[in-house]
């Protein structure tokens, strides 16, 4: 069985397998913390318990091939030892934005401990839209009026993608104000490298530009309940119904381990997401925190789904169950047991809870675009359509109501800090907007214990409410007497407002 060893400050598993030639080895993993040795422990004693001779062969080889691509990594960090000498010098003066930023990022990425996935979109930033515009230029003469020219210039730039798909040019809405900042801010995260590298003499000031940000869609639980009783694809059902009770993150919810849940206490830990990241932010950035590196499915792709740690460490937590969750959890226990059975050999058990039928991970992008062609199908307005996202803030705002503003509460199940939590989810859904505007209505309308309704055609009617002692009584009053249903109607909005 696989063994857990402390040497210094590595974490190491170590266990025997069998070569596909039939012979015993040792493999001895190393890790960087002590949570990553011992859940990789359990999953290869799990392997040898149940005798999976290829699906550990397997095991073996993508740790081989993680940590070929880490040495490669590190290989590449002491091949910038070779900026040293082009800090120093003189020409950089002369050399092009291009040239900077293409030995900057990786240096400043490894030095500020970049996700991959924020890697991608620095990547994404400089290749579309700085690289068009200064990367051609002598680094040194550029201005601070360049620099507000750099500004209009993204300002005024159409969108790309699904945002363009099928409109005329004229219909097509500009990059907004928050991609212009985030461009802005990574052509101004370097101009301090810059200086000290030599590449510019001076630091031209300039000012962010604006940003109006746009808040994310959630529904109340109302509608989240209304779709999940639609939904018919089981996997989709599953991922919405955590995602909404259990605030999760989509990587959070394609990474959700078999073993992390327990029945008895209800619950299950959040310890690793599932992301797509590129191939050279593969290549460029350190594997600390990357748990397993995904085969590809397409051997062309220029991408790989990739198991890591969680986004923050407040992100690793405990979260507990609903009665219908674990009975729906367990169903999908049994299609997963129906599915080894069916695939054998060729099912690729990575211990996830929400995978395809072969046992491979779950595109975090996938749900999203499944939830949202779902939403278009159940006739669900664009205006009304939330992101997969937007199912984490519903859930968020659904427990800052039923726990009466308790924030901190609510930000430590979900792993948040109870000021983001505030600043992000503090508003008011329609629904409720719409329940208060009823209220003011039956509330403002009202003298004394009489009800009083008036406008400009008709004159002041005022009823006096009768007093039912039995049920009839009451039925009767409400259906010959709708300025007593309205009272009644106040009272039920005022305890809804109040919760």
């Amino acid at each position: 069985m696989a063994t857990y060893k402390i040497r210094g400050a590595s974490h190491n598993v170590v266990y025997p397998y069998k070569t596909e030639s039939g012979k015993y080895k040792q493999q001895w993993e190393s890790y960087t913390s002590e949570l990553e040795a011992i859940t990789r422990q359990a999953y290869i004693s799990c392997l040898q318990k149940e005798k999976k001779t290829i699906e550990l062969q397997k095991a073996v080889n993508e740790y081989k091939q993680k940590k070929q691509i880490a040495k490669l990594a590190r290989e590449s960090i002491d091949d910038d030892n070779s900026l040293e000498p082009i800090e120093q010098s003189s020409d950089n003066l002369h050399r092009t934005y291009r040239e900077f930023a293409l030995k900057w990022l990786p240096f400043h990425a490894r030095k500020n401990r970049l996700s991959p996935t924020t890697y991608d979109s620095y990547v994404e930033c400089l290749e579309i839209h700085l690289f068009p515009y200064f990367g051609d230029r002598i680094m040194s003469s550029i201005t601070s009026t360049d620099i507000d020219k750099l500004i209009n210039h993204l300002s005024k730039k159409p969108c790309k993608g699904p945002k363009a798909y099928n409109k005329n040019p004229k219909d097509i809405p500009t990059l907004s104000s928050s991609s212009v900042k985030r461009h802005y801010n990574v052509f101004n995260s370097g101009l301090e490298t810059a200086k000290r590298w030599g590449y510019i003499s001076e630091i031209p000031s300039s000012t962010a530009p604006a940003e109006k940000t746009k808040k994310r869609k959630a529904w109340d639980f109302q509608r989240v309940s209304e779709v999940l009783a639609e939904i018919d694809d089981k996997i989709l059902h599953l991922a919405v119904h955590l995602a909404f009770v259990c605030s999760l993150r989509a990587g959070e919810t394609s990474g959700i381990e078999v073993k992390s849940i327990d029945f008895r206490d209800r619950s299950f830990w959040i310890t690793q997401e599932v992301q797509r990241v590129s191939d050279k932010s593969l290549s460029d950035l350190p594997q600390n925190e990357i748990v397993r590196i995904f085969p590809k499915e397409v051997s062309t792709s220029k991408s790989h789904l990739i198991l890591k740690a969680p986004k923050t460490d407040g992100s690793y937590r405990k979260q507990y169950l609903t009665t219908p969750l674990l009975q729906e959890i367990s169903e999908r226990l049994r299609d997963i047991a129906e599915y080894k059975e069916l695939y054998g050999s060729e099912y690729k058990d990575y211990g996830l809870l929400l995978c395809k039928p072969d046992g491979r991970p779950c595109d975090p992008h996938a749900f999203s675009k499944v939830f949202k062609r779902y939403q278009a199908k159940l006739g669900i307005s664009e205006d009304e359509q939330i992101e997969f996202q937007g199912l984490r803030k519903s859930g968020q705002m659904h427990k800052v109501r039923l726990s009466q503003n308790n924030y901190q509460l609510v930000a430590e199940s979900s792993g948040q800090s109870p000021e983001v939590l505030m600043s992000n989810y503090n508003e008011a859904l329609e629904t409720e907007k719409r329940t208060l505007s009823l209220l003011v209505e039956t509330s403002f309308y009202q003298t004394g214990n009489n009800s009083t309704i008036t406008n400009s055609d008709t004159k002041s009617n005022i009823v006096t409410l009768p007093k039912a002692d039995d049920k009839e009584k009451i039925l009767d009053a409400l259906q010959n007497d709708p300025i007593m249903a309205q009272q009644i109607l106040q009272q039920i909005l005022s305890s809804a407002v109040a919760v």
